[in-house]
């Protein structure tokens, strides 16, 4: 349809000019010296435009001649940077479906082409990472880190993430802290550093990060008191360990109330209290908690203590055996509670319940104890041998 319409209106104007040149055709003189030219107007004109489209088009000859190596040269580089994103598509494609050696070798043939090298030595290091190549991967990371400017929070997030995959838990804990100075306030630089502390039960450490965490909302509120709260615990289990018990009580002390109520909180600090001879305090505080909740952990250290009225305890733990019947932990509590009073019957009868919901080897050796106390050797035989081959066979389970 164009094409009949640029047809028509040179007819048009063909016509119009022959139409011109026969009508008033004019007259035009040109004299240079001893040289002149006559011709009518009308070919004067054409002939004029026609020097004018020639001039136009070697100028425009002249122009593309001189650009052509410029604009091939633009061509050839476009071209290199399709192949080179095609690359970082087959490349990331094929590191998902876990062909990491093709994917590290597609990526970095074509990284010196791209307009993104930073993506193909990311994906490269990653793909190094699962061949356990740790060299080629920092490599590919410092590539990243000299190709791209401004990467470096990019680059060492990356580096970190992979440091831990590999168990390089104290190469990426520098790292992060090296990214710390850099980014003070970056969210997911102290995100990991959070739970690189707790892998590391550097407890001191997750505590001082926290502040930040909240601050920057990378935890909620519920999220941060519970953290808060178990990183006190790995404190005071750290603690307890070194037998520490000055800073036991510290951290006690400035928990607050709410979470020294609380059953991981209290199992290290009673386990200490223990080991220091305060048994009468460790009693108080389980039957405190015993009021409003319940834990078999604590209901177990309840029973090993000897300490204050036994026949007031005993009856006080009987009180819970009415909710908690058919509970190992209390029965075996009962039992020794009974045993230290010198209740031998009664013993007798928690003990042998205890096994019957739950047995274990300390089990059966409180009720050898209170058999022989009742004057029963061959009973008390019979049930320590029974415990020694039950403890046996749980020894040779966990070793299996």
């Amino acid at each position: 349809m164009k094409l009949l319409i640029v047809i028509a209106l040179a007819l048009a104007l063909g016509a119009a000019v022959i139409w011109a040149a026969d009508f008033e055709p004019g007259f035009v003189l040109l004299q240079y010296g001893s040289w002149s030219l006559e011709t009518s107007l009308v070919v004067f004109s054409i002939a004029f435009i026609l020097l004018l489209v020639a001039a136009y088009l070697s100028l425009r000859s002249l122009v593309l001649v001189k650009q052509s190596p410029r604009k091939l040269s633009a061509w050839k580089e476009t071209q290199r940077h399709k192949r080179a994103n095609r690359a970082l598509t087959r490349g990331l494609i094929t590191l998902e479906e876990g062909r990491w050696a093709e994917a590290e070798r597609v990526l970095i043939r074509h990284a010196g082409n791209s307009e993104t090298p930073l993506l193909h030595y990311l994906a490269a290091a990653r793909a190094a990472q699962k061949q356990q190549a740790p060299e080629r991967r920092d490599n590919y990371l410092r590539l990243a880190h000299e190709t791209t400017e401004g990467a470096d929070i990019a680059v060492g997030v990356v580096q970190a993430e992979l440091q831990i995959s590999a168990g390089q838990n104290e190469q990426a804990l520098a790292t992060l802290r090296h990214l710390r100075e850099m980014a003070p306030k970056h969210p997911y630089v102290l995100q990991l550093l959070q739970s690189l502390y707790q892998d590391m039960d550097q407890w001191q450490e997750v505590q001082a990060v926290l502040p930040d965490l909240r601050k920057r909302h990378v935890l909620e509120s519920d999220e941060a008191q519970a953290l808060d709260q178990e990183a006190a615990v790995g404190q005071m289990e750290s603690a307890l360990l070194r037998q520490d018990w000055r800073k036991l009580s510290q951290i006690w002390e400035q928990s607050p109330a709410r979470v020294r109520q609380t059953e991981s909180m209290l199992k290290p600090y009673i386990s200490g209290l223990i080991e220091q001879g305060e048994g009468e305090q460790a009693i108080t505080l389980i039957e405190q908690f015993m009021r409003k909740n319940w834990s078999d952990a604590l209901v177990y250290e309840y029973g090993r203590l000897t300490q204050g009225d036994l026949l007031k305890r005993l009856a006080l733990a009987e009180k819970w055996l009415k909710q908690h019947q058919h509970n190992p932990w209390l029965l075996l509590t009962l039992g020794r509670l009974a045993k230290a009073s010198d209740l031998w019957t009664k013993a007798e009868e928690y003990l042998r319940a205890s096994i019957q919901y739950g047995a274990r080897g300390e089990t059966y050796q409180a009720l050898a104890e209170v058999q022989t106390a009742q004057s029963k050797p061959d009973a008390a035989a019979e049930t320590y041998k029974t415990g020694l081959d039950l403890m046996l066979s749980h020894a040779e389970n966990r070793v299996g």
